[in-house]
């Protein structure tokens, strides 16, 4: 199979990416290294250095693929609070690109990076459903649910089918994408250099972590599916934010003292996933527990001071 990933060189792509070629597709990867970096490629996939305002590159990268992986997004929440306008244009437009270079190309098939974002905060603690009302709390959410709605469209008119993956939040090896916002790879940099680390809500908001190898097996899992799909991608677990960073404590074999830094705005109570659908109609699901995948994750920053200098600010 002949696979584009667009956002190939980032986080989630390059995971994504490292699977395919395992599995000898032959992989090309969109990308403008804005936040990416060709370090994170496999060396058997193909990069394309380009943005996704470039219609021109985009169709021709589009052409003859039998199917597209769109991972590229506008994703720091804050920045979406700050400049809302920015994340909807960018996000919006750059997946009207890809499903038109899609449409003039006859390309069927594309796995969209969709987000747990698109629910907001949850009216009750319980497992969120794929039907789950969805009241995004930023542009962010906002774009990703908008995105869907397209690809139905698109699907309806022009059977073009999708699946969108709306991932809880992610962990693993080469979160580095600029510019770093996440805590756990901020958490790790300040153990690994003994400095404080930051916890909002004093660490009691309860997420669902799910590894980064498995979002990958997931793309895996339904590439080429035929029809238009939304699947929620976590671990189907709750876990507080505070017992996140005793999984980091514990990865590192020390401690290192906590600041409470308050509360911040766009962050829901209570976020988990519930995954019986994907498991159901895929036989996904999640392998990699939290010790484990913290592990790997330590040990992989440990490993590449490369990696842990691009996490800023800590």
């Amino acid at each position: 199979m002949k696979v584009l990933v667009i956002g190939g060189a980032g986080f989630i792509g390059s995971h994504v990416t490292a699977r395919l070629c395992e599995k000898r597709q032959e992989v090309s990867v969109f990308d403008d290294l804005s936040t990416g970096y060709e370090d994170n490629l496999d060396k058997r996939a193909k990069l394309i250095k380009a943005n996704l305002s470039d219609r021109q590159m985009l169709d021709l990268a589009v052409e003859g693929k039998d199917a597209i992986i769109h991972l590229a997004a506008e994703s720091i929440i804050e920045d979406s609070i700050r400049d809302p306008e920015r994340t909807l244009k960018r996000n919006i437009n750059y997946a009207i690109n890809i499903l038109e270079a899609m449409r003039k190309n006859n390309v069927k098939h594309i796995v969209f990076a969709s987000s747990a974002a698109v629910y907001g905060e949850p009216a009750e603690e319980k497992l969120i459903k794929e039907e789950s009302i969805k009241k995004p709390l930023q542009a962010y959410g906002s774009s990703k649910i908008a995105i869907e709605k397209i690809l139905l469209g698109y699907y309806n008119s022009f059977g073009i089918n999708s699946v969108s993956l709306r991932f809880f939040n992610a962990y693993g090896p080469r979160d580095d994408m600029l510019p770093v916002r996440r805590a756990v790879p901020r958490w790790i940099k300040a153990v690994i250099l003994n400095r404080p680390v930051e916890l909002f809500w004093k660490g009691e908001q309860i997420r669902d972590y799910i590894y980064a190898g498995d979002i990958a097996e997931a793309h895996l899992a339904v590439l080429g599916k035929p029809g238009c799909h939304q699947y929620n991608i976590g671990s189907g677990k709750g876990t507080k934010v505070k017992e996140i960073l005793e999984a980091v404590f514990k990865a590192a074999g020390k401690r290192v003292k906590v600041i409470d830094a308050g509360e911040r705005k766009g962050d829901p109570n209570f976020l988990v996933a519930d995954i019986s659908k994907i498991e159901r109609e895929i036989g996904w699901k999640p392998k990699v527990g939290l010790e484990e995948g913290m592990k790997e994750t330590y040990k992989f920053y440990k490993n590449n001071i490369k990696s842990l200098e691009r996490i800023d600010g800590v």
